[in-house]
This record gives C-alpha cells, sequence and structure tokens, in this order.
C-alpha cells in the first residue's frame, strides 16, 4: 500500500446536484466487471464515513491511490489539505446550479485554495439522464456548459448519469487521467482551452 502515490481529488457543487450518487458509483470499479459490467444496479448507500472513496490505478510506471472526497464528508472541506483536482459539478437539469459555479464555487475555490493557479479544475455535469425530462426551459445543453466552463478557464467539461451509468465510466477515466498528470513535471492543468470529454 505504500508504493501506492495518493491524489486528492475534491468534488464542489450545491445540494442535490449527484454528487453523492457519483461518489457510490466509484464502488463499482472495485467490483469484478467494474463500470464497463453492463447492468447498472443501484449505487451503494454513501456514508461520509466511508470518504475519501479510493480508486487504485496502475499505470506501467507507477501506481496511485486516487481519493475522491466531495463537500458532504465528515470534516469540512475547507479545512482539508488542498486537493491535487477540483471538480465542479452541477446538475443539468436545473440550471441555477450551473449558474452557482460561476458566481459561488469558483470563488470558493480560488479563495480558500492559496494554489489553485496551478490546481486543474474540471466542470461535470450530472443527471446528464434528467435532460428535458424536468421544465426544459431550465434544462441545460452541452454547449451551453462548455460555454461556461471555458469562460472559468476550466481545464476540461464533462457530463454523465451516474443512475443510468451513462457516460459514466468515460468521465471517471477521464477524471483518473487528469488526476494522474497532476504528478507529472507539466501538472493536470490544460495547455489553452478547455477541453470536452
Amino acid at each position: 500500500m505504500n508504493d501506492l502515490q495518493p491524489v486528492s481529488i475534491l468534488l464542489l457543487g450545491d445540494d442535490e446536484v449527484g454528487k453523492s450518487t457519483f461518489l457510490s458509483r466509484l464502488a463499482l470499479l472495485r467490483g469484478k466487471d467494474g463500470l464497463r459490467g453492463g447492468t447498472v444496479s443501484p449505487p451503494p448507500l454513501l456514508r461520509d464515513e466511508d470518504q475519501p472513496f479510493v480508486v487504485e490505478l496502475r499505470t506501467r510506471s507507477a501506481a496511485f491511490r486516487l481519493e475522491f472526497s466531495d463537500t458532504g464528508s465528515p470534516r469540512h472541506w475547507r479545512c482539508q489539505p488542498p486537493p491535487d483536482v477540483v471538480v465542479l459539478c452541477y446538475d443539468i437539469s436545473r440550471r441555477a446550479t450551473l449558474i452557482s459555479l460561476q458566481t459561488h464555487w469558483l470563488r470558493e475555490v480560488r479563495t480558500t485554495f492559496q494554489h489553485c493557479d496551478r490546481m486543474p479544475i474540471l466542470v461535470l455535469g450530472l443527471k446528464r439522464d434528467l435532460r428535458q425530462a424536468n421544465d426544459p426551459a431550465d434544462t441545460l445543453y452541452p454547449h451551453e456548459a462548455y460555454n461556461l466552463a471555458q469562460q472559468l478557464r476550466a481545464d476540461m467539461y464533462l457530463e454523465c448519469s451516474a443512475s443510468s451509468g451513462e457516460l459514466l465510466a468515460q468521465v471517471v477515466d477521464d477524471i483518473c487521467r487528469r488526476a494522474v498528470q497532476t504528478t507529472t513535471p507539466e501538472g493536470g492543468q490544460s495547455q489553452g482551452a478547455c477541453s470536452v470529454m
């Protein structure tokens, strides 16, 4: 276990945007079939004492312990050591949660973490399965969220549904890949424009 290099990933966003369900799905990574198992069963119950959710990742040259936490963890997130990666989360079916990333959460990250100019910040749209299920006027489309992610100077824009499993494996892969890049001399920030998954 000591050979694993820790990389911390903090999910931030308004209440009820889907962070807990997303983190609960990480438990499937430890399962026999992983996220690509084919069927999507209900996620295990998320408990604060289970955080951080750990995903072990081994490459040819190194081994990593990716530690995922969210704002619902037992210790307040501002009191924890600065993370290596921040993932700003919003609910695709609720426009106000995306606006909150711009008006509240990005400012919180910048004032709380002094090294945020070197920290990768990703924007993650959750509850993709609810797109247009609620009020169509309140639903966000990828181009709108991607444009805001660019305005926020985010390093990457992603979206998925933890509930249905749609794009979940790809999003976890992309977050893990970006997290591992933070351990290299080049760092995990994108070069220039925000990339989209």
